[in-house]
């Protein structure tokens, strides 16, 4: 996480991050398109302060003209290709987190 006085060392390395886990799931072949899509939308929408990203399934399956089911199968399929972290809260929405595959 950003800390108040790292002058935003942080946030750069987070977003540099970023690039080279978008760069690594374009060419992962066992990722599905849909998951692909996922996966890229959420991360793109990820911050330096926090790191993830909070969206509900509706609100990802209506951006991306998507099934709410299908959806859940690509979250789904990110999480067992353990290339992204689904923390998921009672009654609120789930937070998103990348992983990159050296990180295990």
């Amino acid at each position: 996480m950003l800390k108040k006085n790292d002058h935003g060392e942080a946030a750069a390395a987070f977003y540099d991050k970023r690039r080279r886990w978008l760069d690594y799931i374009c060419t992962l072949d066992v990722l599905s398109d849909r998951a692909f899509r996922v996966g890229y939308w959420l991360a793109k929408r990820m911050n330096g302060n926090d790191q993830c990203c909070w969206y509900g399934i509706k609100q990802i399956a209506k951006s991306l003209s998507m099934s709410e089911a299908t959806v859940m199968r690509a979250v789904a399929e990110l999480e067992n290709e353990r290339v992204m972290i689904v923390s998921r809260q009672h009654r609120r929405t789930n937070s998103y987190s990348i992983r990159l595959p050296f990180e295990f």
